[in-house]
């Protein structure tokens, strides 16, 4: 059971409205350079330890509510299609009258030379170490350690990279 202080509710104030909007054009716009969308999503409010070194592709979704619990390292590749969540549906909860659902937030890390492929879901807060491997269409579900090739849905280890 989750701590009631850790569950979701949604913002609605000036910022998430203009944090949204960046969003949809680091997302939408066809034409725009990797470098513009991270700039893009700075301003929705993603954190980046050096955002001059990171790609986005296109259609690259970060959470809208909890932007900020969101941290991507030096290095980063994200590929086209990609989701990043940092609310989730709190399985455990007991449905109420006028409150049938619970989501609780988590962090998201995402560390230093990640190579990201194409339309992952970030599923739950976990930590991806450095140097790993993400496959294309995965689940992410649980932590990945450095340097670990994961794939599949929920995603598994397939293998470790070699890095010297």
């Amino acid at each position: 059971m989750q701590n009631e202080s850790m569950t979701a509710a949604p913002r609605h104030s000036l910022r998430r409205v203009f944090g949204k909007f960046c969003d949809l054009l680091a997302r939408k716009l066809p034409f725009i350079p990797s470098k513009f969308r991270v700039f893009l999503q700075r301003l929705h409010g993603v954190n980046f330890t050096d955002w001059r070194t990171v790609f986005i592709g296109e259609d690259v979704y970060f959470d809208s509510i909890y932007p900020e619990r969101i941290t991507v390292g030096r290095d980063v590749r994200l590929t086209a299609g990609i989701r990043v969540l940092t609310h989730f549906l709190d399985t455990q909860f007991v449905p109420q009258p006028g409150r049938p659902f619970r989501f609780y937030v988590g962090d998201v890390v995402i560390g230093e030379g990640v190579f990201v492929g194409t339309a992952v879901v970030f599923a739950k807060p976990v930590r991806i170490g450095d140097w790993a491997v993400i496959g294309a269409n995965s689940v992410i579900t649980k932590d990945v350690p450095s340097c670990a090739i994961v794939a599949g849905a929920p995603a598994k280890i397939v293998g470790y990279r070699k890095i010297q």
